[in-house]
């Protein structure tokens, strides 16, 4: 069914599973219905995975849609968040030749492992790209980490390039715990934030010694502020400890004021920099 109406991008009750060009397919995570977005979010198909593919090739040579190729940076925002966070990594990383894609997925509605088979699906149909890097803000870090213990199979088709991780949630979060173990507002930050305690995060595997990764240590003066509130104030960050747990030695912190990191200019460049170098 063809569209043609604008839509928010889908950020809470749409997970993304195709990426070309700035297009996306995106498949409601209830109904599983597939929607078919251009650049500008406005929806210009509606039905199965399949048939969105196929609507796509169309208006491949309707809107003259050039051919991509090269080296994808994925983005994975953190609880809560939706692509939009990364604009101004995401013209960064263009500038240097990179091609971009910030996903959606309904980290509000769906337990870990739920994300986990929606990036497998997202980069298993992922098209003309031969390397693909990660960048992850929050506890897109975990989600990442978990997917890197699957056997998948679109690790075959690609070279895995570099990984950057900003205010990961690599040892949980005991905010996040605390709301999620609240019978009320546990249903407003979903399922994830009861799985973020330590006990639970502390598990998954670090990301393969091979792939070259980088951590951007800093919580915002909200969070902060949050956890002073309740009582869930996290130790201070030991960088030699984190090197050594995260078998990484590119580990700094980094300050920002703003309550989006990314719209920090020297943050930007510093992610731009170790995706393009390996170092920050």
């Amino acid at each position: 069914m063809f569209g043609g109406f604008y839509t928010m991008g889908g950020c809470h009750f749409w997970e993304d599973v195709f990426f070309y060009q700035k297009w996306r397919i995106q498949r409601n995570y209830v109904s599983k219905k597939c929607r078919l977005l251009d650049n500008w979010d406005i929806c210009r198909f509606e039905g199965s995975f399949d048939e969105c593919r196929k609507a796509f090739i169309q208006f491949i040579d309707a809107f003259e849609l050039p051919r991509q190729k090269g080296h994808m940076v994925v983005m994975i925002p953190g609880l809560g968040e939706s692509k939009n966070i990364f604009k101004p990594l995401w013209r960064a990383v263009l500038k240097e030749g990179f091609l971009a894609a910030a996903i959606n997925y309904p980290s509000t509605q769906k337990e870990i492992e739920g994300h986990v088979r929606q990036l497998e699906f997202f980069l298993t149909h992922l098209e003309d790209v031969n390397e693909v890097s990660f960048v992850t803000n929050g506890v897109g870090s975990v989600v990442l980490k978990k997917l890197f213990t699957k056997d998948s199979e679109w690790k075959k088709h690609f070279k895995i390039g570099r990984i950057v991780e900003v205010r990961p949630r690599n040892h949980g979060n005991k905010l996040l715990k605390k709301i999620g173990d609240n019978r009320f507002l546990s249903f407003f930050a979903g399922p994830m934030a009861k799985e973020i305690g330590a006990s639970n995060i502390e598990k998954i595997p670090s990301l393969p010694k091979n792939i070259e990764t980088g951590i951007i240590y800093g919580d915002s003066w909200l969070m902060k502020l949050a956890q002073w509130i309740t009582g869930t104030k996290e130790d201070k960050t030991d960088l030699e400890k984190e090197k050594k747990f995260e078998n990484t030695d590119s580990v700094l912190e980094f300050s920002c004021k703003k309550l989006n990191a990314f719209k920090c200019d020297k943050l930007t460049y510093l992610v731009t920099k170790f995706l393009t170098s390996g170092k920050f």
